[in-house]
């Protein structure tokens, strides 16, 4: 019987309810998905577990995007609270600014490049 990557990723985070530390629950679910040869699902099933956790828990995955690298430690003092997965990426295109993505579909650009597109349009 196949089951569907949100099945895998619920099975996934019961199985780490309540565990932070446990790698053989882990390791276990990889051989789960050896056995019924469903490990290109691996990717997908982990992005759904990732989201399903942080919603369980009520936090939130936020990216942080800029030119360069910067020091984010102040702003995320005042945006992110505890148990909030912070992603920073570094994209030259963006020229300057931030650009700051929650959740993966709420989104801030505060972005120089964001401002040059808004004022050619």
């Amino acid at each position: 019987m196949r089951y569907t990557s949100k099945k895998y990723a619920e099975a996934l985070v019961s199985a780490l309810s309540g565990k932070t530390e446990d790698k053989t629950a882990a390791a276990n679910f990889l051989k789960l998905l050896q056995k019924n040869q469903d490990m290109k699902k691996a990717t997908e099933i982990l992005v759904l577990a990732e989201k399903l956790l942080l919603e369980k828990s009520g936090n939130k995955k936020v990216v942080l995007e800029t030119a360069r690298k910067t020091n984010t430690k102040d702003f995320e003092k005042s945006f992110i609270k505890k148990g909030d997965i912070v992603q920073e990426k570094i994209n030259p295109a963006l020229v300057a600014g931030v650009k700051i993505i929650v959740d993966g579909n709420r989104q801030l650009d505060l972005s120089l490049l964001s401002k040059l597109n808004k004022i050619q349009t």
